[in-house]
C-alpha cells in the first residue's frame, strides 16, 4: 500500500505546486471550534518599483500586486473548492480561504507541508524533490512571487544586479532546502544566503537589530531560469538579467559552494551567540562566515577544491 505522500504524486500538478510554495514561504493555517483559515500574506514596502533608473519600466506595485493575485485567486478557489477572499492592509494583501469544513484540498495541503502550521516551521515536501523539473519550477516560482520583489537596489558591489528571496527568521532550514532544490536540481547556482544572525548582521560584535528576514541572493541571469508567473515581476527581471548578460559577456556563475570556502576576515564574538532565537544548531557558536551557518544547519552541498572560493561578502549593498 502507498504511504500517504506517494498517494499524493496523482495530485500534483503545477498549479497545486506553484500555490504550494506560496503557503511555504508566506502562509498559515488557523484553526478555531467551528472553522479552518488558509492565509497567504503578500507584504510590500514600496508604493512605486521601477527595473533599471534609464528604463522605461515603472510600476504600481500594489495595483500590480492586486491584478496578479486576482489570478491566484481564481486557482485557489478552484483548488480547495471554497472562496477566496483578498484582503488589503497596511502594506500586505492577504488572500485568506475559509473552511467550514476540511475539503479535499484543505487536507492534501495540510499532508504536504506535514500538518505544520505556518511558514515559520513549514519546510520544502519531499515530494517536491522528487517531482518533474515543471513541477519543482512552478514550486520556486511560488515562492519568488510571494517573497521576492526584484528591484534595482538588490545588486553587488560591482552593480550586478540580484534576485532575493525573503524568509521568516524564525524558519533556518527552509532556505537551505530552497537552495539545495535550485542548485542541485534546477541549475540555478546561487551566489549566498544573508543569514539574520548576530555575526553576519552584526560584524562587529555590537548591535541588537540582528534577528531580520534571511536573504537569498541570486544573480538576475540565473533567475531567468524560473521567472515569475507575476507579469511585472518577470518584466523587470529580464530587463535586469540582460543588463547581467551585456554586462559580463555571458560569463557563467559559479554555485555556492560551501565546503570549498575559507575565511578571509575573523570577526569579534557577538553577546547574542547565545540568544534564543537561534535555532539550538546554532546556538552557543560563533561564526566568521555565513557559509559556515550554512554547513552548521546542515548543507551537503559542494566539494572542496584546489582553488578555494573566498567568503564573498555578507554586508554588500
Amino acid at each position: 500500500m502507498k504511504n500517504n505522500i506517494s498517494l499524493l504524486d496523482d495530485y500534483i500538478d503545477g498549479d497545486v505546486a506553484y500555490i504550494l510554495g506560496m503557503i511555504i514561504v508566506r502562509g498559515e493555517f488557523q484553526k478555531s471550534s467551528s472553522s479552518e483559515t488558509l492565509l497567504i500574506d503578500f507584504p510590500y514596502q514600496l508604493m512605486n518599483i521601477n527595473g533599471l533608473p534609464d528604463g522605461n519600466l515603472r510600476f504600481n506595485q500594489e495595483k500590480e500586486i492586486k491584478l496578479s493575485l486576482n489570478k491566484v485567486r481564481n486557482k485557489l478557489e478552484e483548488l480547495l473548492g471554497t472562496t477566496v477572499d483578498l484582503i488589503e492592509g497596511s502594506n500586505v494583501i492577504l488572500l485568506k480561504a475559509n473552511f467550514s469544513h476540511a475539503t479535499i484540498g484543505l487536507r492534501d495541503l495540510k499532508l504536504l507541508t506535514g500538518n505544520k502550521t505556518d511558514y515559520r516551521e513549514f519546510k520544502v515536501p519531499d515530494i517536491i524533490f522528487s517531482a518533474p523539473i515543471d513541477i519543482q519550477k512552478e514550486f520556486i516560482r511560488g515562492v519568488a512571487d510571494a517573497a521576492s520583489s526584484p528591484s534595482y537596489s538588490d545588486r553587488d558591489q560591482a552593480g550586478i544586479q540580484r534576485i532575493v528571496i525573503q524568509f521568516s527568521n524564525q524558519n533556518w532550514f527552509l532556505p537551505i532546502q530552497i537552495c539545495k532544490l535550485l542548485q542541485q536540481h534546477l541549475d540555478v547556482n546561487v551566489q549566498h544566503i544573508l543569514w539574520g544572525h548576530p555575526n553576519v548582521r552584526c560584524p562587529n560584535g555590537v548591535g541588537t537589530n540582528w534577528a531580520k528576514e534571511h536573504r537569498m541572493r541570486i544573480y538576475a541571469e540565473e533567475f531567468i531560469k524560473i521567472g515569475f508567473n507575476f507579469e511585472y515581476k518577470q518584466k523587470i527581471l529580464e530587463e535586469l538579467a540582460n543588463y547581467n548578460i551585456n554586462k559580463n559577456s555571458g560569463r557563467r556563475r559559479k554555485k555556492c559552494n560551501p565546503a570549498a570556502k575559507h575565511i578571509r576576515n575573523m570577526k569579534p564574538p557577538h553577546p547574542d551567540e547565545n540568544s534564543d532565537r537561534l535555532p539550538i544548531e546554532l546556538r552557543g557558536k560563533h561564526f566568521d562566515g555565513a557559509f559556515q551557518i550554512c554547513l552548521a544547519l546542515g548543507c551537503d552541498q559542494g566539494i572542496k577544491e584546489a582553488t578555494l572560493f573566498d567568503e564573498e561578502s555578507d554586508e554588500d549593498v
